[in-house]
């Protein structure tokens, strides 16, 4: 029996190793110096700007959901094309930069998480991402919530204001 992971798997896997350990500027002796002076000389570290983030990240993911919801909501139930179409040109302005501010954090998310896994083996996230790396199957979901729906927002809002300027959505 073959209980091994075939070559294939291996290289997807190193790869995601390296795209999520590159970092442009730092070294690892910059890091692990730089986590040692924040232990010793403040109380905040790269852990609790990690957590910071996170929440901010979450937490805009949110809000971009809740105001998605509320125009939807707004175009399905008021009258009238032209009230549909400012409705929706609204919204697409309003979706547009609560994503520009999601991916700005999602960005300083990924720069933060990369950090982590620079630290010693010895800390949390080296120790946690050696044992995931093997039993990964879905990948990284943040840009999903950073780009992919987000995005799918915006082209569902511009297909609208399309679809009603262009008479093919046939409006109340």
């Amino acid at each position: 029996m073959h209980s091994g992971k075939s070559k294939k798997e291996k290289k997807a896997v190193n790869k995601r190793v390296e795209m999520r350990e590159n970092l442009r500027n730092l070294t690892i002796e910059e890091i692990e110096s730089a986590y040692e002076y924040q232990r010793k000389h403040t109380d905040w570290t790269f852990y609790t700007e990690r957590a910071f983030i996170e929440n901010l990240f979450t937490n805009r993911f949110n809000f971009l959901i809740v105001i998605y919801s509320l125009f939807v909501t707004a175009f399905a139930t008021i009258q009238g094309r032209d009230n549909k179409l400012i409705i929706l040109i609204l919204a697409l302005i309003i979706t547009t930069m609560m994503s520009i501010t999601l991916i700005r954090v999602y960005e300083k998310l990924m720069i933060n998480l990369k950090i982590l896994h620079k630290l010693n083996e010895k800390h949390v996230f080296p120790m946690i991402s050696k044992e995931i790396i093997n039993t990964k199957k879905l990948g990284n979901v943040n840009p999903i919530l950073a780009v992919y729906i987000p995005l799918t927002f915006i082209i569902s809002l511009i297909l609208g204001i399309v679809f009603i300027s262009l008479n093919l959505w046939e409006v109340k």
